[in-house]
């Protein structure tokens, strides 16, 4: 299982190669250990989709369930990853999102383009973002609201527009291209406990990385190896048994 090596080409052109023990120790953040039920399935889920860990495409956050007591694991996938693969698409023809304000002392909402709001005149409520694709008569929209996904700390708190807006953009874009992001999350979409953490600073190391991926590439080889020799002699001493030759005796042992 340890020495099972993922390979493949990212979306970005990168070669990456990933197994169990690279994915445990550069791509798990949360403080938690994960199954390798769990690290399979991040690795096939970067396959499949093409992400790359190394340049911060994809991390697993894996945190313990305060409800059931189980760890559970998630993998998040970061916003450029969604914006790069939209461009790939062929229809693909623009994007437009920002926040939604209110003014204080006011009822009605207010939809503008970008992040930039009045903290002392307005109150931030929400954000939106519309995918535009050459297919297709009216654009994909999305709108969220701020109160179901401010998690008060890191970022939500310095740059709640920033987050908002993402979040509006992120789902925007999934909904418009359900197939190239199904099952795949960003951060800022996770509930506000500790399912999100900023991902692991070792993920960003491409030196002891790739040292590792070498590594456990040469491992997995040599198991491979050992494994077809050890097959081939079998098969050996199969074929000899059928012909009646016994282990130990040279040729002119046997009479003819």
């Amino acid at each position: 299982m340890e020495g099972a090596i993922v390979e493949f080409k990212a979306s970005d052109g990168s070669d990456v190669r990933l197994s169990p023990g690279i994915v445990a120790k550069y791509i798990v953040t949360g403080g938690q250990q994960v199954d390798d039920r769990e690290l399979f399935s991040f690795m096939a889920k970067c396959q499949a989709r093409r992400l790359n860990p190394l340049a911060g495409d994809a991390y697993m956050t894996a945190y313990r369930n305060g409800k059931t007591g189980r760890v559970e694991a998630s993998v998040i996938v970061s916003k450029d990853y969604f914006v790069r693969t939209a461009t790939q698409q062929p229809g693909f023809d623009g994007i437009r999102a920002g926040i939604v304000v209110v003014a204080r002392g006011a009822s009605g909402l207010s939809y503008r383009e970008g992040t930039i709001w009045g903290r002392q005149t307005e109150r931030l409520v929400g954000g939106w973002a519309e995918v535009y694709d050459k297919g297709r008569t009216h654009p994909s929209r999305s709108e969220v609201s701020l109160d179901e996904y401010d998690q008060h700390r890191s970022l939500w708190k310095t740059k709640p527009a920033t987050m908002i807006r993402k979040v509006a953009l992120v789902q925007a874009l999934r909904e418009a291209y359900p197939g190239a992001y199904g099952g795949i999350y960003d951060g800022s979409e996770m509930p506000g406990d500790d399912r999100a953490p900023e991902p692991p600073a070792e993920a960003c190391d491409p030196v002891a990385y790739e040292a590792e991926a070498s590594e456990q590439s040469e491992m997995a080889g040599e198991a491979e190896a050992e494994a077809m020799g050890r097959e081939a002699e079998a098969t050996q001493a199969a074929q000899d048994a059928e012909a009646g030759w016994e282990p130990g005796l040279a040729d002119e042992d046997y009479e003819f």
